[in-house]
Order: C-alpha cells, then sequence, then structure tokens
C-alpha cells in the first residue's frame, strides 16, 4: 500500500484529472462509435429487410385493389346487364310481373341466360308438357269404354246397332261410328 501512495502522491490531482477525463473522453468515443457505426448499420439491413417485405405487402395491396376494382366493375356490369333485361322482359311480357317469375327462371338468368329468353324458354316448356298431356289423353278416351252417363251412351254405337242402319242413318252418324269403331274389341 505505501507503493500505492507514493504513487498517488507523485502525481497532482490536476494531471490525474486530465488522464481520467483523457481516458474517459477516450472510452466514450471509442465505445460510442462502435455503437453509432453498429447503430447504422442495424438499421440498413432492417430498412433493407424491410423494404422488401413492405415492397412484397405494396405489391399484394395493389393486386388486392386491382381485382377488388374488377369485381366492383363485373358487379356493375352484371347489374346494368340485369336492368336491360328486366327493361326488355316488362316490354316482351308487360303482363307478367318480375315478382311472377319463378326461381327456376332467375337460375337460369344467374348461368347468363337472358330473362327474356329464359322466360320464353319455359314457356315453351310448359306449353309443350301440356300439349303432349293432351295428346295422351285423348289416346287414353279413346281407348276408353267410355263413362256410363246416358250422354255419353248415345254417342256410342255397337256393332249390331250399326248394321241395323239405314244408309242414312250411317251417314248422319258417322263421326259418331268412326269413333264407336275404335273402342270395338
Amino acid at each position: 500500500m505505501i507503493f500505492d501512495e507514493t504513487i498517488l502522491t507523485e502525481e497532482s490531482p490536476l494531471d490525474t484529472a486530465d488522464e481520467v477525463t483523457e481516458e474517459a473522453i477516450d472510452t466514450i468515443e471509442e465505445e460510442a462509435l462502435p455503437e453509432k457505426e453498429e447503430a447504422e448499420e442495424e438499421p440498413e439491413p432492417e430498412e433493407e429487410e424491410q423494404e422488401p417485405a413492405d415492397a412484397t405487402e405494396i405489391a399484394h395491396l395493389k393486386a388486392e385493389l386491382e381485382s377488388l376494382k374488377k369485381e366492383l366493375s363485373d358487379t356493375r356490369s352484371l347489374y346494368a346487364r340485369l336492368e336491360n333485361e328486366c327493361t326488355e322482359f316488362s316490354t316482351l311480357y308487360p303482363e307478367v310481373s318480375l315478382q311472377s317469375i319463378p326461381d327456376s327462371i332467375w337460375q337460369s338468368v344467374k348461368r347468363g341466360v337472358p330473362l327474356a329468353a329464359a322466360y320464353a324458354l319455359e314457356a315453351r316448356k310448359a306449353e309443350l308438357i301440356a300439349k303432349r298431356a293432351s295428346q295422351v289423353n285423348v289416346e287414353n278416351q279413346k281407348m276408353s269404354s267410355g263413362s256410363l252417363s246416358s250422354d255419353s251412351y248415345n254417342d256410342f254405337f255397337t256393332p249390331s246397332q250399326v248394321r241395323s242402319m239405314t244408309p242414312a242413318e250411317v251417314r248422319a252418324n258417322y263421326t259418331q261410328i268412326v269413333n264407336s269403331m275404335s273402342k270395338w274389341h
């Protein structure tokens, strides 16, 4: 310890303060510079890393924006098309309200078929079904033995009744006789 005291006593307090201050400044400057360099170096890679991430995110957002713009445009054109089709339908079928149109027709419209065409197609199908049903009913009536009411009985002639008729009676009842013949078995 004596050695330490002599060293301390030989130095002046100013020299010690200067050395401490210079050492402190050198230490602060040395420590500060690398920190500043590291601090400056760190943000650059972060910025470089952020820039590609930001650029990717911006590109993704731009693509999403374009997609939404296209979707909006498609929706607007769909509504414009439907408005035109409803106007055309009202012109072609003024007696039919849009609320009375069946869901099957609206499903066709959703698939891209014009409203008037879908309605006409359904009407034509219904017409053909009704016509076919009428034809089947007529065929069934021809093959039927008829009803048991007295009116229909007078319209039907048996083979023996036709044989007993005079030529004038046959001419007068010719249509009924032909209809009756289809029921003779």
